[in-house]
């Protein structure tokens, strides 16, 4: 299965710690033999954030090419790219999986998840893992 990986970038304080935790979860699900698809792994190799207008035509083509989505929600705060990546994925019918990490479960109670992030990062890749077959 590929899996489509979508997180806010723009505005994440400690972005070193999110791209670790984003490549570890990524690294989980490819070891169970799946492929993964990051966009600021894969396109913008992590050199900071892009327009939307920018990132658009690489967001829709990797969505079009993944069979599920999973939201990796570290931030309270909205993003516009994250809100993007949800509705397409709604659009074309991909599963989907709502990760809330443990640090921004304490500041936002009203974000629509579907699981918790466990106590390790392999912990939450299996969770996901079981929620999309």
């Amino acid at each position: 299965m590929r899996i489509y990986i979508g997180y806010k970038y723009t505005n994440v304080e400690d972005k070193k710690a999110l791209i670790q935790k984003l490549l570890e979860f990524a690294k989980y699900l490819e070891q169970a033999g799946h492929k993964t698809f990051i966009l600021g792994r894969d396109i913008q190799n992590w050199q900071g954030s892009l327009p939307l207008w920018k990132t658009f035509p690489a967001i829709i083509g990797n969505m079009v090419k993944s069979d599920a989505f999973v939201a990796y929600i570290t931030s309270p705060v909205s993003s516009k790219g994250l809100e993007l990546e949800k509705a397409l994925s709604g659009v074309l019918g991909k599963k989907k999986v709502f990760v809330l990490d443990i640090a921004a479960a304490t500041k936002n109670g009203d974000v629509a998840t579907d699981i918790n992030a466990g106590a390790t990062i392999e912990d939450t890749a299996n969770v996901v893992l079981a929620r999309l077959k």
